[in-house]
């Protein structure tokens, strides 16, 4: 296939350090970064300790009501992610190996 060559930086716009260098028009990062933080900063300027209460008290209501998607939510914030089921077998196995060990 074509070129077997690795890209040189420089050739690319990037240093030999792998950086942007000076003039490349992407090198400047996310042109929406700031202005995302002072988004993220007004909001958690705005919402207040008891407001956060009243929308996961909201949130646990709609669960217990059956609202599948709450529940999952609730669950993945207190109960977390379930671990895959060979997780769980091999830390089964894994305690009767130690139980053994403890008893002889």
């Amino acid at each position: 296939m074509g070129n077997d060559k690795p890209l040189t930086h420089g050739s690319n716009g990037q240093g030999t350090n792998g950086r942007f260098l000076p003039g490349n028009k992407l090198g400047h990062g996310n042109p929406l970064a700031g202005q995302a933080a002072k988004l993220r900063a007004a909001m958690l300027n705005a919402v207040k300790v008891g407001d956060v209460k009243s929308i996961i008290g909201a949130m646990i209501d709609k669960a217990r009501g059956g609202d599948v998607a709450a529940a999952k939510l609730v669950l993945q914030y207190t109960v977390g992610e379930p671990l895959p089921f060979d997780i769980n077998e091999q830390l089964r196995q894994i305690e009767e190996r130690l139980n053994e060990r403890n008893q002889s």
